[in-house]
């Protein structure tokens, strides 16, 4: 042991007689192929866990015998495995901080009084700094339990979970055949006042189905449920159950059942929703059946089975990992590296820990943290999207609970705690000098900028062929992939609008024709009448000739005819203007970008360097200078590789069967590679960064965030 295995404050602790308070109980397990024991204070749920050395000092606190009778009796039989009277005293410290431990044989009602006061002040703090956490006990449920368990018994045995897998596995395939419809407009059909009426019906309803598995399973592992009420998530009043009882379970997997549970329930009933959405004429049955598999999919996905937040997916995760109390011994180890590596605290105790346990415990909190500001300031942004006021409030409370409170306490910590008496100077000067050394970075040491897109090798403008007329396809005048002359035919279309339109002009122009051959020599007035309407005419078949010329696709230079999509052109509509294909020569040195309207305008006056690098060649930057700007925002992308089907960054619309429109409006910038660029295939998909000058950390986060809220908010 690296402690001494005396302690100089051992009398103070050597002659009490402590005992556990009548709520703690003890049960045997095994994590990470060790036995160890759990304590349970039902009062508060909380779990902790405890060697078989300690174990045995714990069982024999009876209230009569002291504690240096008790490190002796252990001291004798362990030697030196026992704990060292430093470790004892930290034990008990730590156990009476978690109120599960008396002194004295008569317990004192004083403390008594006073730890259900620290327990609802404690609970009411967490409610309030987490709007998921305010909970409301109303019933006891154990009796319906038991009179409804011989009807729900076949749901949770191998019968049950065949049925699940069925009707699951079935209805993501129509979710899959479906989405575009479901997905269509999310925002603003969730948060419709209507929508929002049959939203706070339903959730309830599905949280409760899903609270009551919780404790069916429970009922079925042999435990027992003596807690049910209301707990509020994100201000939308939700059933809850209290199924710590699971801790006491000797068995991992029957504990992971428990928790995972509620989530396969709500899974099951969005399920079931999806088959009435299916069957359901538009109306008020289709709009419940699609808030059910709003709640039971989009819910369960982000909260309760994701084990970075408190909910469900966390305590399967910790039973999985074999590591209780993830969450807060994960910020103990963490305060604990603080103390002993940044504040120089060399006598700071370490958190007991087992193989394996240290990268959990060192990343679990900083993950957890992240995912809660993420998941807060969605939930602002949605809901600021439609109600502006609350969404502003949400984001306020989650910026002061996610970082003023913690701040709070972390400078609490620094000024007062106990532990860093000794060090006190070091932990001010270190964390204060720190703090101002890292706002001076931010505020004001410039750092590289740069905007990010991607593009594709494209070809240059001459090099395009379009359809000179809007028609539909006839057939193809050259095969793709031939070489071809300036002007050669490559592509014919049809317009039958514009063959009558023909037609009528040339009879036109053969009527005045022989009108004005047969008064030319009878009547000069009439004649010369005639000859203005015939040169007007001949001038308008003229101009419809050309448009019918037009119709077949030309070749505007000598080279390789490529045509994407040949197989499907013919008999297609194209429109005037539209590209069919191109007439590639020599090497390709373009790239056709995209870049997002809240960036474009940084592209336009604030570039100083352009790079390239092609996903075929990962590691060769290339430079480029911009050549031209499409003078207008598009929806279209001039290739599907630029999309999310295709492995690019955008968002294709859904409703577009060729891919190529986004939800959002961009802007398209043509580049040209520097000389040396050798070989570029047509269509390869580029990343491209813009350079600008270099700016404060500070102000880029800045101007990120008000992009963010312009274009979530519209404002």
């Amino acid at each position: 042991m690296s402690e001494k295995f005396l302690s100089d404050m051992w009398y103070r602790v050597a002659q009490l007689c402590p005992r556990l308070h009548p709520q703690a109980r003890i049960f045997r397990q095994r994590f990470r192929g060790r036995a160890w024991y759990v304590l349970q204070d039902r009062s508060s749920g909380r779990v902790h866990r405890l060697t078989p050395a300690t174990y045995a000092l714990i069982n024999g606190m009876d209230g009569r015998q002291t504690v240096d009778a008790l490190w002796q009796k252990l001291a004798a039989s362990l030697g030196d495995h026992a704990p060292t009277q430093d470790e004892v005293i930290q034990l008990l410290y730590q156990l009476h901080a978690a109120d599960v431990l008396q002194v004295d044989s008569m317990p004192d009602l004083g403390e008594a009084i006073e730890r259900k006061r620290r327990e609802r002040r404690q609970k009411w703090l967490q409610s309030f700094g987490n709007p998921m956490a305010l909970r409301i006990r109303l019933w006891d449920p154990q009796r319906f339990l038991d009179r409804s368990w011989p009807y729900v018994r076949w749901l949770f045995g191998p019968v049950g979970l065949v049925l699940w897998l069925v009707v699951v596995a079935v209805a993501l395939l129509q979710v899959a055949q479906n989405w575009s419809v479901l997905s269509e407009n999310l925002a603003d059909r969730v948060l419709a006042l209507e929508n929002l009426v049959l939203l706070g019906l339903a959730w309830p309803v599905i949280k409760f189905c899903h609270e009551m598995a919780h404790a069916w399973a429970l009922k079925r592992g042999g435990g027992e449920v003596h807690e049910m009420g209301l707990m509020f998530l994100v201000f939308m009043p939700v059933p809850y159950v209290d199924a710590t009882a699971a801790a006491a379970f000797r068995s991992k997997w029957q504990r992971i059942g428990v928790s995972a549970a509620g989530i396969l329930a709500e899974v099951f009933l969005a399920a079931l929703a999806m088959f009435v959405w299916l069957a359901a004429e538009p109306g008020a049955v289709r709009a419940v059946a699609f808030n059910v598999m709003l709640v039971g999919g989009v819910s369960t996905i982000l909260f309760n089975a994701n084990p970075l937040l408190r909910f469900d997916g966390y305590y399967m995760l910790a039973d999985l990992i074999e590591i209780p109390n993830l969450a807060q011994r994960s910020n103990r180890h963490l305060g604990w590296l603080v103390k002993r590596y940044g504040f120089g605290a060399v006598d700071a105790v370490p958190p007991s820990q087992q193989p394996g346990e240290r990268r959990w415990l060192t990343l679990y909190a900083p993950l957890a943290w992240c995912y809660r500001v993420v998941i807060m300031f969605s939930i602002a942004l949605f809901v600021a999207a439609e109600y502006f006021f609350i969404g502003v409030i949400l984001a306020l409370w989650s910026v002061v609970m996610m970082f003023g409170w913690p701040l709070a306490k972390g400078i609490r910590f620094v000024l007062h705690n106990a532990e860093l008496d000794r060090h006190r100077r070091r932990a001010v000067l270190g964390t204060f000098g720190c703090a101002a050394l890292l706002l001076i970075l931010a505020c004001f040491v410039p750092v590289p900028s740069w905007t990010s897109a991607e593009g594709v090798v494209w070809v240059p403008r001459q090099a395009e062929v379009r359809a000179g007329g809007s028609g539909f396809v006839t057939g193809l005048r050259t095969e793709p992939g031939a070489m071809v002359q300036a002007g050669q035919p490559l592509v014919d279309l049809r317009d039958d609008e514009l063959l009558t339109e023909l037609a009528i002009a040339r009879a036109r122009v053969e009527r005045l024709g022989v009108q004005f051959a047969l008064e030319r020599f009878s009547d000069r007035l009439s004649s010369e009448l005639t000859r203005q309407a015939l040169a007007v005419e001949e001038a308008k078949l003229a101009r419809v000739e050309r448009r019918v010329a037009e119709l077949t696709a030309r070749a505007g230079r000598e080279g390789e005819w490529v045509l994407p999509g040949a197989r499907d052109l013919e008999g297609r509509f194209v429109s005037q203007g539209q590209l069919l294909g191109y007439v590639v020569t020599g090497s390709l040195n373009d790239i056709r970008v995209v870049v997002a309207q809240e960036d474009v305008d940084r592209v336009r006056h604030a570039t100083r360097h352009i790079g390239v690098r092609l996903v075929d060649r990962p590691g060769e930057t290339m430079s480029a200078r911009l050549v031209r700007e499409v003078p207008e925002a598009s929806d279209e992308v001039p290739s599907k590789a630029l999309t999310l089907d295709g492995g690019g960054r955008l968002a294709a619309d859904p409703r577009d069967p060729n891919g190529l429109k986004t939800l959002a409006r961009t802007f398209q910038f043509e580049l040209e590679l520097a000389p040396g660029a050798e070989a570029l295939r047509f269509g390869t998909r580029a990343h491209v960064r813009f350079q600008h000058h270099p700016q404060p950390l500070a102000v880029q986060l800045w101007r990120r965030l008000r992009q963010v809220l312009l274009g979530t908010l519209g404002l």
